[in-house]
């Protein structure tokens, strides 16, 4: 089937320059700020082990072979199908296969490896710690998985040099370099066909995979996804924690996992984590179908959606998938001239291509982080509400005058402070061009630095701020009102939020929002179809009259009461995705909700934190509507 033309919009295809790595077999990929580091790996062409490390600046996507100063420690041992993990401003290899050692008894010429080498990014240079003796310490291997979390690198499964399964987790302590846990896994974990993840190292909220009460912040929880039996796909996902005093504990959750799609088997996967979402990757391979995939799997609620990349990734060889998590970017690499089913027989990973992906267009980025605990919070809009305490105030285009204090105004708000100093504000009253419950809810992002109330999240509200944050550059304000207009995005919704979203340069979500406007024009185009047919077959039944008022099939559900559609795009997985705040919400704590579901705090209900400064404009719909005419 032909990918939609809109996806193409998510995904562009560079071309990289410079010392371009040759094709590499096992060879490992990190991203670390803006640079992508490749090291190790088997040449293809010669079957040679190497040790090379080569840097992408993602900016230029200009190549360069690292060379070491003379003075410092040599490279580590050549080596294949290795591990390589993010800590703090280093990378962590460990383990892989190599070439034997002299004097060795290995009949193939090879070794698995056991050792833990470090790349200072700082430096640029490499070291090796002092690692003591364990009865922890892992057994040599290659092709395994490796996590980082919580100072510790947890090892998992993995293969010997006879190709047997390893059945074992080892747990190493970045910061005293020590093995510290081991213990036994009870299945067959490699790189062929499964990945590992830590979630609640990036993920936010409460998953199904830790319910509330049972994670600790000390615990290391570890999950791992497995696809058996590429033919007739068998999902598999656990989640485990290695515990000091009781071993490792494994839970299974493979029947909980869900979505309209679940993934294939995918051969050498990658995971990744962004925002509460696993990001997945891998090759394709059917008699029918070869391609690279990009799934993702939302942590709050087990569903799983497929990230449709169009026509950029169906041809062409693309090989390895690495996350940006700065930039919420997803790179995958690979040549888009070969033929992907010839380089996978070769295991072959190609340098020469880059595709970029977008990951907001699909819904997936890092939510806000809170810069405040929900007490701050409450205290700012107490102080909002509090008329004593304000030396100047803000008068809507309505208007309507609203107190407020000029230092926390000048400390919040930049051309607040500009005016300040330039004395531009006269008779203690600043006229605001926005009406009232625009300034309002401005103003309460001031004083609180989020978006708290069930005011500023009203779908036209959040527009306005857009659109404020953008004129005046407040970009914590543009994180906070991109991320709420992400959850708001429906089919009611979805004109105003592209507008706004092109108005603002804010791509990622005005692309998101076209999806949604051209999907529910498919869907209103097969239902009225779906109705004409309806009409057709009962006209032309002799034994049945025309049938008056017949229902079309139920493909929309429409709320009038909450002004809210259900989105025909796909909202990964977001418990909150499209829904509008309820008066009577059974989460309603203190003013704010406590969704057990939601991986970031919904609003609260519209009567909290009402400040005692007159009732909400009844003009606001109709001043936005001629603000954004559709």
């Amino acid at each position: 089937m032909q990918a939609s033309p809109i996806a193409d919009l998510t995904t562009e295809t560079r071309s990289t320059t410079g010392d371009i790595p040759p094709p590499l077999v096992g060879a490992s990929t990190t991203i670390v700020g803006n640079c992508l580091y490749v090291f190790g790996g088997r040449l293809v062409a010669s079957r040679q082990m190497t040790n090379h490390l080569y840097i992408l600046n993602l900016t230029t996507l200009v190549w360069e072979r690292h060379i070491a100063p003379p003075d410092s420690d040599p490279a580590p041992l050549p080596r294949y199908f290795h591990s390589a993990n993010i800590y703090k401003n280093s990378i962590v290899i460990f383990g892989g296969m190599s070439n034997a050692r002299r004097n060795s008894a290995s009949a193939q010429g090879l070794c698995t490896l056991d050792d833990l080498c470090i790349f200072d990014l700082d430096t640029l240079c490499w070291r090796y710690p002092a690692v003591a003796p364990s009865i922890y310490t892992p057994q040599a291997r290659y092709a395994h998985m490796a996590v980082s979390s919580h100072d510790k690198l947890i090892v998992i499964g993995g293969q010997d040099m006879l190709n047997q399964y390893i059945n074992e987790i080892n747990v190493f302590d970045l910061k005293q370099m020590c093995w510290v846990q081991g213990g036994p896994v009870d299945q067959q974990y490699g790189a062929y066909r499964s990945v590992a993840f830590c979630p609640l190292a990036s993920s936010q909220g409460q998953s199904p995979l830790w319910p509330a009460g049972e994670t600790q912040p000390s615990d290391l929880p570890v999950c791992i996804y497995s696809n058996y039996n590429f033919a007739d796909v068998t999902r598999d996902l656990q989640s485990c924690r290695p515990l000091q005093d009781s071993g490792i504990q494994f839970r299974n959750h493979s029947d909980a996992m869900k979505g309209s799609q679940l993934p294939p088997g995918l051969r050498f996967p990658s995971g990744h984590l962004l925002g509460h979402h696993m990001i997945m990757t891998g090759t394709l391979l059917t008699p029918t179908h070869r391609a690279f995939h990009l799934w993702a799997l939302n942590l709050a609620n087990l569903v799983w959606v497929r990230i449709d990349t169009g026509n950029v990734l169906a041809q062409g060889s693309w090989n390895r998938g690495i996350l940006d998590h700065d930039q919420q970017k997803f790179y995958v690499i690979g040549n888009r001239q070969r033929d992907l089913l010839e380089d996978y027989n070769h295991r072959q990973i190609n340098f020469d291509h880059v595709a970029v992906v977008d990951l907001e267009s699909f819904g997936i980025y890092t939510h806000p982080e809170q810069t405040c605990a929900p007490i701050a919070q409450e205290l700012g809009l107490s102080m909002l509400n509090e008329p004593g305490m304000a030396d100047m105030e803000i008068v809507s285009n309505d208007q309507k005058a609203i107190p407020i204090n000029s230092t926390i105004l000048a400390q919040r708000w930049p051309f607040f402070d500009r005016l300040i100093d330039h004395q531009s504000i006269h008779n203690k009253r600043l006229h605001f061009t926005e009406s009232y419950t625009v300034t309002l809810a401005f103003l309460q992002f001031l004083y609180t630095d989020h978006l708290l109330t069930a005011q500023q999240h009203q779908p036209s509200v959040l527009s306005r701020l857009l659109l404020l944050a953008h004129m005046f550059d407040i970009p914590r304000l543009m994180h906070l009102t991109t991320h709420a207009l992400h959850q708001v995005l429906t089919i009611t919704t979805s004109h105003m939020v592209y507008e706004t979203a092109a108005l603002t340069g804010r791509t990622a979500l005005q692309i998101r929002a076209l999806r949604v406007m051209i999907n529910t024009r498919k869907l209103l185009q097969q239902q009225q179809q779906q109705q004409q047919q309806q009409q057709r077959q009962v006209s032309t039944s002799p034994s049945h009259p025309p049938m008056m008022n017949a229902h079309p099939p139920a493909t929309m559900v429409y709320s009038p009461s909450f002004q809210n559609a259900v989105m025909v795009d796909d909202t990964n997985g977001y418990p909150d995705a499209g829904r509008r705040p309820s008066l009577h919400h059974p989460h309603a704590i203190h003013g704010h909700y406590d969704d057990p579901s939601s991986p970031f705090p919904s609003p609260p209900p519209a009567q909290s934190h009402q400040p005692s400064m007159g009732p909400l404009s009844p003009n606001i719909d109709r001043t936005l509507s001629h603000s954004f005419r559709f």
